[in-house]
């Protein structure tokens, strides 16, 4: 895959009803998703600059306000209402009945890295976006923007059966922790009322994630007296007792199956060559499909840490004052469902748009609803893109089009009022 994800294949697309290819089939030949496709061709330059536009507005996991903003301005020139909710989630929500129940397309807002300057964005002679965030998630939020105009214009089927809630959510990234997407599946006054999400997140259509991978993140922190690195020899070092506990940590015997990981992703600690150092702390990923799975590690992880600790008293003249492992992270894992409109339709839809796309398994905005046994699936926005959380991340638009026009019919096909 040109795009960098956390994804593990979990088969390829099966069987796919005949109910669902034939509304598949007559939707896509309607007017309403005709003069769509049009839109697509015509506006191509008008969504390439709007994605610039938005990449350009750093938008770091936690500070995303000015991007929201940014987009909410792009919603009300085409039409739409929105507001900036009480996590930071700027919504529009497109009410064809009060009493229906919502679709909701949603596309992370923050980055990993950001644009120091308006110029790091750019287009490269080539054709392509060069930049912090273009594909992850500048891919995913000009999507929401295209998707937006051509909603804003009128309903793509007579008599929807859905209304439908674009969000433009924070915190997906990192330590963001996915919290824009959990108030929005459990806080928010729409949580309720949704009853599927899809999330668009980077540009591969070669995806439709329908499990969620979940993971556990911790920091360790290791406290001592630390002192000088002769005078006070034999003081518990934190920085020995840290490194024990990674020597440790990487000797686990992980679950094969489901499989389960551990990467201690950081370490620091100390001051200068000639001190025994004061305090040590290194973060920690652990990942599976299984919630069971993760926590088998993370009593190993604990009980690695205590042992290290140990032995560096053990040794050590004057102790370790403490030591601490708190959790900084927690995406849930969720099941591939055995009902999911959404994933029936998107199948359907590959299948008659020629698609050629697999079922995986990934860590997104999706974890949160699937962790629920509700219907989600993450799809990529179109184009192709690569190099991402890196300064030399970049996205192409060829191709666009199709993943725009996949997000639409999945729209229309659960708007559909089929009997």
């Amino acid at each position: 895959m040109p795009e960098s994800r956390d994804a593990q294949s979990i088969g390829a697309v099966g069987p796919v009803s005949a109910d669902w290819r034939s509304a598949a089939r007559r939707l896509a030949d309607s007017p309403a998703f005709l003069r769509a496709s049009r839109f697509f061709d015509d506006q191509r330059q008008w969504i390439d600059e709007r994605h610039l536009e938005i990449c350009r507005v750093p938008a770091p996991t936690f500070r995303e306000t000015e991007r929201a903003e940014f987009l909410k301005d792009l919603w009300e020139d085409v039409g739409l209402d929105s507001h900036i909710d009480d996590a930071g989630n700027l919504i529009a929500p497109i009410v064809y009945d009060e009493r229906l129940p919502f679709v909701a397309v949603s596309a992370h807002l923050d980055t990993t890295l950001v644009p120091r300057r308006p110029e790091d964005v750019y287009f490269s002679p080539d054709g392509s976006l060069r930049g912090p965030g273009v594909t992850d998630n500048g891919a995913g939020l000009a999507a929401l923007v295209a998707v937006a105009r051509v909603l804003a214009s009128g309903p793509l089927v007579d008599r929807p059966q859905r209304n439908v809630l674009l969000a433009a959510n924070v915190a997906e990234e990192g330590e963001g922790n996915l919290h824009g997407m959990k108030y929005l599946c459990g806080a928010s006054p729409f949580a309720d009322r949704i009853v599927e999400f899809l999330v668009v997140d980077g540009a591969s259509t070669a995806h439709l994630t329908v499990e969620a991978l979940g993971s556990r993140r911790f920091e360790i922190l290791i406290e001592g007296r630390g002192g000088h690195s002769w005078n006070d020899f034999g003081c518990a070092n934190p920085v020995h007792a840290l490194s024990r506990a990674a020597a440790l940590l990487a000797d686990i015997e992980l679950p094969r199956s489901p499989r389960a990981t551990l990467t201690v992703a950081t370490i620091e600690g100390g001051s200068g060559v000639n001190s025994i150092a004061s305090s040590a702390r290194a973060k920690v990923d652990i990942r599976s499909r299984s919630a069971a799975g993760i926590d088998q590690v993370v009593q190993a992880m604990e009980e690695a840490v205590r042992t290290a600790v140990e032995r560096e008293n053990r040794r050590s003249t004057d102790r370790l004052s403490s030591y601490r492992i708190r959790e900084i992270g927690h995406r849930p894992a969720g099941p591939r469902l055995t009902e999911n409109p959404l994933a029936d339709a998107l199948q359907a839809i590959d299948a008659h748009l020629g698609i050629r796309s697999r079922l995986d398994c990934a860590s997104t905005d999706a974890n949160v609803p699937l962790s629920a046994r509700r219907p989600a699936v993450t799809v990529g926005a179109g184009g192709r893109g690569g190099d991402a959380h890196a300064p030399t991340e970049w996205y192409h638009p060829e191709g666009r089009r199709l993943g725009l026009q996949r997000i639409l019919l999945a729209l229309a096909v659960l708007q559909d009022p089929r009997p």
